[in-house]
């Protein structure tokens, strides 16, 4: 049969498939595809050969792309290669297979198709732009609008599916977060990554010995240590980021400060964090923390929750250090002015050829703050400070055998009744809050209130529920420490045990222990402790035991003062 050439259709074939139906094998040339793929190839080759009139000029393909968007690779080249003249017609299986939005899909089969003069053919849907059968243009639109709404309903079911994996605290990343690996009975589950973890331990052990995020990452790129991303690939993972900037990516501070933020060290699963509006789009938006799925004690933990928790503090207090490599002091960021309350800086002076460093109120000079030149020479307030700490955790070793004396009573107990009642009350506030704000919001679209007055009400109701979220904040905090002695088997006051014999100021002990220090102008000081809170309890505690006894009450010193 003898066709004119200039009568040939220069025919584009379109396959697609996506990845989540996963269906694969090797084709003619080795690669991996899947076996819709091939048997969408066979159906178009085969309708082809019945037309001599079609010659086939390419083969599109996108493998493993949603139908929901046109965003495909394979699918914008033959777009391209469409307004260059070089294709005529697109032949696909089926129109789900060319896409399932249905306002998409009509606007090329419809609209651009026509106006470049190409013919479109859905081989299983019967469909011909040439043919001019005015049911199609009926037909057409109800199949489009069934393949988007089987991709809407495969999306709900796909969400649905993966929100009870992450509220059951199953793990559902594609890939792991450094430290651990995936488990090879159950992708689901997290396994310690040993060689990893040690790296994760160090970052957390410098942390805590004073260096900063960008000193951490300065030994680590010395040392030869590879960068997660780095480490990933020599592991023989695909994975890819868009903020790689050099041939080999190195450690950076952003990496560093994201390994000491993540709680998924401590053993909680935190996921969810990201969502995208809805089936059609891949644009990604931050979700509010509240609606993160959490999940603890999933997988083992590389670090302590006391641990990770001070190293939280660590990152919110710590300020420059004098020199990029060199850790911050000890008292960094922890001594204000008894005066005016600004803080107290860090000076130093060579004289005799000797180093003598110093503090000074930040605001001395200002006629406002009238602070007096007194200056604090460090290693004298250092011995101070180092000296109160000692008789602190002596009086709190004090209270810990008073503690003991009650075989029936246990203090931890007692203070999770309270800090549970406490956040009872708290919630309820909220509520009640929560209420009074619609309801102001009600009486504002009723009339009763103007816009001036609704606004402050309503500023008031935010500024008590935020009040008493805080608070909830705090005293889970408390909770969680109490909880995390008793689940290593000891009273909350054996941890200061590990204190006794300090002999010189650690950036750690005075993180753990010390809130703040005020500095006074008659050279006295006066230290505010962390758990001050926690000691007044068990006091009260303590004294509750021995009213109940009838005994005369335990005095113990509350405060310890340094002047």
């Amino acid at each position: 049969m003898n066709v004119n050439i200039d009568q040939m259709i220069r025919v584009a074939i379109y396959l697609r498939l996506s990845k989540d139906d996963g269906d694969f094998s090797l084709s003619e040339n080795g690669k991996t595809e899947s076996n819709s793929i091939h048997n969408q190839r066979e159906l178009l080759m085969s309708f082809l050969q019945s037309h001599p009139e079609m010659e086939l000029v390419g083969e599109y393909k996108d493998d493993g792309y949603t139908g929901t968007n046109f965003d495909r690779p394979d699918f914008q080249k033959m777009i391209q290669d469409i307004q260059k003249g070089l294709i005529n017609c697109v032949i696909v299986k089926d129109l789900s297979r060319f896409g399932r939005d249905y306002i998409e899909c009509g606007r090329y089969i419809e609209k651009l198709f026509p106006q470049l003069g190409v013919r479109f053919i859905a081989v299983n849907d019967h469909f011909d732009t040439a043919s001019g059968n005015q049911s199609d243009s009926i037909v057409v639109p109800f199949k489009n609008l069934i393949n988007d709404s089987y991709s809407r309903d495969i999306s709900i079911k796909v969400r649905s599916n993966l929100a009870v994996k992450r509220n059951k605290g199953e793990f559902i990343g594609n890939f792991t977060v450094y430290g651990y690996v995936k488990d090879p009975e159950n992708k689901n589950h997290l396994l310690i990554d040993e060689y990893a973890a040690s790296i994760v331990r160090n970052i957390f052990r410098w942390k805590l010995e004073g260096f900063s995020p960008v000193s951490i990452a300065d030994k680590l790129n010395k040392a030869g240590i590879l960068s997660p991303m780095e480490y990933k690939k020599a592991k023989g993972s695909r994975y890819e980021t868009s903020f790689k900037k050099s041939a080999l990516a190195e450690w950076s501070h952003v990496a560093v400060r994201r390994i000491l933020k993540n709680e998924i060290y401590t053993g909680v699963m935190l996921q969810g964090k990201r969502t995208t509006p809805n089936y059609k789009t891949k644009t990604e938006i931050r979700k509010a923390e509240s609606e993160w799925a959490r999940k603890e004690g999933t997988h083992e933990p590389i670090v302590s929750k006391a641990e990770f928790d001070l190293v939280q503090r660590l990152l919110r207090e710590d300020t420059r250090a004098g020199t990029p490599s060199a850790p911050v002091h000890p008292l960094c960021g922890k001594l204000l002015c008894g005066k005016c309350g600004e803080p107290v800086v860090r000076k130093s002076t060579t004289s005799g050829g000797r180093l003598y460093a110093y503090y000074l109120c930040k605001s001395y000079g200002s006629k406002k703050s009238g602070c007096a030149s007194r200056r604090f020479g460090e290693d004298k307030l250092h011995g101070l400070v180092l000296a109160v700490i000692k008789q602190e955790i002596d009086v709190l070793l004090d209270m810990e055998k008073a503690l003991k004396s009650y075989k029936d009573a246990s203090w931890e107990e007692s203070e999770m009744k309270k800090i549970d009642t406490n956040i009872a009350m708290q919630e309820e506030i909220i509520r009640k809050n929560n209420d009074l704000r619609m309801g102001v919001y009600e009486d504002f679209q009723a009339g009763i209130l103007s816009r001036e007055e609704y606004a402050e009400y309503r500023a008031d109701f935010t500024v008590r529920i935020d009040t008493a979220r805080e608070a909830i904040r705090q005293l889970l905090a408390e909770k969680s420490e109490i909880q995390d002695s008793l689940g290593n088997q000891k009273n909350w006051l054996e941890q200061f045990h590990a204190y006794v014999g300090i002999k010189e100021l650690d950036r750690r002990y005075v993180v753990a222990l010390i809130d703040r220090i005020y500095l006074f102008d008659d050279g006295s000081i006066e230290i505010v402790f962390r758990h001050k809170n926690q000691k007044e309890r068990i006091l009260n505690f303590i004294r509750e035991q021995e009213a109940a006894r009838k005994r005369k009450p335990l005095v113990l010193v509350p405060t310890v003062e340094v002047v």
